[in-house]
């Protein structure tokens, strides 16, 4: 017993760990990939842009900034006239532009702001202290004190300052996150690869930093939570009935906050939550494990009732939980385009009387009819036969879940000879919906009514799920309804011949 609590205990240490882990990579994944590359690629467009357009057309006075004084440059029209141009340029670009000429004097500005960096080890903070050491591993190609210098030698840099002061000309100052990019000018007509300047964008990206750290912030808190109290709970609590089902509550708990979340936040939000789903699967298929065992009595009978209708409902709220984390991750796969489906031969006839008969026992209990309508030939489709019944599944579950007792469900396939095109079709007499609702109900984790959350157990990713599904097998979609008279759900897909038996 000793032996399995300092397993279990390991355990939720490495996938504590793992969790933290990820959420780091999350951090510079969102900041190196999603931010720091698009302006390093953004800022050496303008560069570019600037030297084709106003550099290279200014050769003239190039010449004269390499030989004479700026004194004596201040009377030149050619330098006036360069001087305009790039005044032009760069005011039009939303960033802070420096241009330094081969000497590494500094001869044009755009901005009248004054950049202060801040010694961030000065910093009260230790979390600040703490992300500043992790910043300069992961973000070691973009933080440099030589920048500029390397510049001077033909490297194109780029200079991440995360904490500036910035001094504008009526003396306010804030506190700004910058990334400076240093990107030699270089001139390349003759052959000899001259370096004749350096140009100097710095460019604001605080809001995106903000967004990403406060985003970072509030998972790893939250985790932090969930994981404290789920520990203690494990470890501490005597009762190992009641132990698993506290921990299963808080489960469900952290489950329908991360569906909130998810329904809110953007689709970063969404991959991020489905890289912690396969790592709340492990402690989830241990409990469903765990639960299975007791219910199996493997180690000894369990003679309280109360005890066996607790372990019942963990196993069957496992259950459930895993299901929906498998919804979760489809979901998440299907909308970053990484599902894959197959493209195989199959007898639609017989998947379709395959998925009635799974959801029979459960029409059943709700006193629903299932009525099968299958034309006597056999329908043969190119389809994924796995994906495809999971979303008859789908359509059926849904469509006896708002079914009320006494009423139907049809399934019907119906060919189209002419287009060689067969109708999927799923038909209830439910509650129906508002056709203005249609949209919300096809969005992931949507519901047309709060109540129904209530009412009727789910994620809101059935029909969303679905429609993905649907059209990576090339096939299409619809969804008709009405309040109280019901909702058709119609799939369609390409035929490639029909069997008579």
């Amino acid at each position: 017993m000793i032996q399995n609590k300092h397993i279990i205990r390991l355990s939720f240490i490495g996938l504590f760990l793992n969790i933290v882990a990820n959420i780091i990579l999350y951090r510079y994944f969102m900041i190196e990939e999603v931010v720091l590359k698009h302006i390093a690629e953004q800022n050496f467009y303008i560069a570019e842009t600037y030297k084709n357009k106003v550099w290279d057309a200014n050769r003239v006075a190039i010449k004269k900034i390499k030989n004479d004084n700026y004194q004596k440059l201040l009377q030149d029209q050619d330098f006036i006239k360069l001087a305009k141009e790039s005044t032009n340029f760069l005011t039009n670009i939303n960033a802070d532009i420096d241009l330094f000429d081969s000497f590494g004097n500094k001869f044009l500005v755009s901005h009248d702001n004054n950049i202060n960096h801040v010694d961030e080890h000065n910093s009260n903070n230790l979390y600040d202290k703490i992300l500043l050491r992790i910043d300069k591993y992961f973000l070691k190609d973009y933080i440099s004190s030589q920048a500029l210098a390397e510049s001077f030698r033909g490297k194109t840099r780029h200079s991440l300052v995360s904490r500036a002061i910035i001094t504008d000309q009526n003396d306010n100052s804030y506190e700004k996150t910058f990334i400076n990019s240093y990107i030699p000018i270089i001139d390349t007509s003759m052959g000899n690869f001259l370096i004749e300047g350096v140009m100097q964008i710095n460019t604001d990206i605080t809001e995106q930093w903000d967004n990403i750290t406060y985003l970072e912030k509030r998972i790893f808190v939250a985790f932090v939570i969930v994981f404290l109290v789920f520990f203690i709970i494990v470890m501490y609590n005597t009762n190992y009935a009641q132990r698993v089902i506290n921990q299963q509550s808080e489960t469900n708990r952290a489950l329908e906050e991360a569906k909130i979340r998810a329904e809110r936040e953007s689709s970063a939000k969404t991959e991020f939550l489905a890289n912690i789903s396969h790592e709340l699967r492990t402690p989830l298929n241990a409990i469903i494990g765990f639960s299975e065992i007791m219910i199996s009595e493997t180690y000894g009978k369990i003679e309280n009732k109360q005890y066996q209708d607790y372990i019942n409902d963990i196993n069957n709220s496992g259950q459930h939980l895993l299901s929906v984390i498998n919804d979760i991750l489809d979901f998440a796969k299907a909308s970053a385009d990484k599902l894959k489906v197959d493209h195989v031969e199959l007898d639609l006839n017989k998947l379709a009387s395959s998925s009635m008969r799974f959801v029979k026992p459960r029409a059943d209990e709700a006193g629903v009819q299932l009525i099968e309508e299958l034309p006597p030939e056999h329908i043969i489709i190119f389809a994924d036969p796995k994906r495809l019944k999971q979303a008859l599944l789908n359509l059926l579950s849904n469509a006896v879940k708002f079914t009320d007792s006494g009423q139907s469900v049809t399934l019907s396939l119906t060919k189209i000879p002419d287009k060689k095109l067969v109708n999927i079709q799923v038909i209830d007499t439910g509650i129906g919906m508002n056709e203005k609702d249609i949209p919300k109900a096809l969005s992931s984790f949507g519901q047309v009514d709060n109540k129904l959350s209530r009412k009727y157990e789910g994620t809101g990713l059935g029909l969303p799920l679905t429609k993905k599904l649907v059209e990576l097998m090339q096939g299409t979609f619809d969804l008709q309804s009405k309040v109280g008279a019901g909702t058709t759900v119609t799939l369609t897909f390409a035929y490639s011949e029909i069997i008579t038996l």
